[in-house]
């Protein structure tokens, strides 16, 4: 997990970057004398653009995190796993998200029964997320499905979880529907935006990264500890 982490950093060196550039900008939006004048149209577009940027470190964090889960799980034979985690890979291995479960997901229960009868260990899979954009209640529910506990700094947990946003949403939940408001063409780039001010865009990143971290963290402490295995393969 340290590699994902890593990855979060270098992310939110990048997000602080395009902020502080918005700002430069939106200090040069009333400048008669600039040749080639900054407008606040121009600001509103970036604006938007930081919106979508956030969502996307959400999403790149919470797929490698996943994803690393599903590389370390199978390090461990299956007979080791617990209930949850085999339940996953089951998942993960005979649906891909694009069919119902018909002939296609019944060959590939065959296949995977025959993987678990032989002893040997999968290959690498990732852990299915939910339906729909990430927010909190879907990472929440993921976590939960995986059996890792979310131990998250009281400080941390309330800025992500309070419902301070349009609607009694949070943080991330409202991030994830005004990204997807400017990605599916509902709103442009100049309005997706143009209500939120670089500040408050600020402080929706100081709400959403922190938890991303503190997340990141829970799940590296889950497979350091090998809490995916079953609790007497753990303690031998």
């Amino acid at each position: 997990m340290n590699d994902v982490l890593a990855y979060l950093d270098e992310r939110e060196e990048e997000f602080a970057r395009h902020l502080a550039i918005a700002r430069m900008l939106q200090a040069r939006v009333d400048d008669v004398e600039e040749d080639g004048q900054i407008e606040v149209r121009h600001v509103n577009t970036i604006k938007s653009g930081l919106l979508i940027h956030l969502y996307n470190i959400v999403e790149a964090i919470t797929t490698r995190t996943l994803e690393t889960v599903g590389r370390t799980v199978v390090a461990e034979r299956p007979r080791r796993w617990t209930e949850a985690i085999l339940k996953e890979w089951v998942r993960a291995e005979i649906w891909s998200g694009e069919e119902r479960l018909g002939d296609g997901a019944f060959k590939r229960l065959t296949e995977v029964g025959g993987t678990l009868a032989s002893g040997n260990s999968p290959t690498a899979f990732v852990v299915k997320g939910e339906a729909g954009s990430w927010n909190d209640k879907s990472i929440k529910k993921v976590a939960g499905r995986l059996g890792c506990t979310l131990n998250i700094a009281p400080e941390i947990s309330q800025a992500a979880y309070e419902r301070v946003y349009r609607d009694e949403t949070t943080a991330l939940t409202y991030l994830s529907g005004r990204r997807n408001a400017i990605a599916h063409g509902e709103s442009t780039f100049e309005d997706g935006a143009h209500d939120l001010t670089l500040d408050e865009l600020a402080a929706l990143g100081n709400r959403v990264l922190p938890y991303l971290r503190a997340v990141s963290e829970c799940y590296r402490d889950f497979l350091a500890t090998k809490s995916f295995l079953a609790a007497e393969e753990a303690a031998t």
